[in-house]
């Protein structure tokens, strides 16, 4: 499982918290 943070999965979900925190501060 460490491997995959490595991946683009880690990005992946930087991502989606960073467009969920957007949601957040708009709402």
């Amino acid at each position: 499982a460490g491997n995959l943070c490595r991946c683009g999965t880690y990005t992946r979900i930087r991502a989606a918290i960073h467009d969920a925190a957007a949601r957040l501060k708009e709402a």
